[in-house]
């Protein structure tokens, strides 16, 4: 496991991984609709929700690191390692508070967290990430980081009820500074 990154954008942040403590902190962000729109969950409704992420999601999950801006959680990034023959490519996946967006926090975020999992994970050999096309904001994020756009996944998800066409966007680990 990782320790506490520092990272540099317009707001001091780090990352680091989950703690219990951090559930009030969690349910800021995700009982937010603004924030759950483009995400697959609905806005939380309960601290119990904050809790169960953190204790079923975020603390097992093989990657998983709290955004932090000032000590405190304001969003989350992971990545999920492919199995079998898979095993090559992660997956990212980000959110962020409301009230960080459009200061460069995701972008400092992923430009912290892609590289510290190619070190981490050696046989990795490509990250990758799905956007909704509406969600511009993460797509310029993704593009600022040096992704590739590769093209429209088309009808390719179930998301709140409705297909979803997604973007796939990917880096590969040579294309990545240490």
């Amino acid at each position: 496991r990782m320790a506490e990154e520092e990272g540099t954008g317009e707001l001091p942040f780090s990352l680091r991984p989950f703690k219990i403590e951090d559930a009030d902190d969690v349910m800021a962000w995700k009982g937010d609709p603004r924030v759950a729109a483009f995400c697959r969950w609905d806005a939380y409704t309960s601290r119990d929700e904050a809790v169960a992420f953190i204790q079923d999601f975020a603390i097992p999950h093989e990657w998983c690191r709290a955004i932090c801006v000032a000590g405190r959680p304001v969003g989350c990034i992971s990545v999920t390692i492919g199995k079998d023959h898979a095993r090559c490519r992660g997956l990212l996946k980000y959110e962020l508070a409301h009230s960080c967006w459009g200061k460069g926090v995701a972008t400092s975020a992923v430009r912290l967290a892609v590289p510290a999992v190619f070190r981490e994970f050696p046989g990795l050999e490509r990250v990758e990430a799905t956007v909704v096309p509406e969600n511009k904001p993460s797509i310029r994020v993704l593009e600022k980081c040096g992704f590739l756009r590769e093209g429209i996944l088309r009808r390719y998800v179930v998301g709140k009820g409705r297909l979803l066409d997604l973007v796939m966007f990917s880096v590969l680990s040579e294309e990545i500074q240490p």
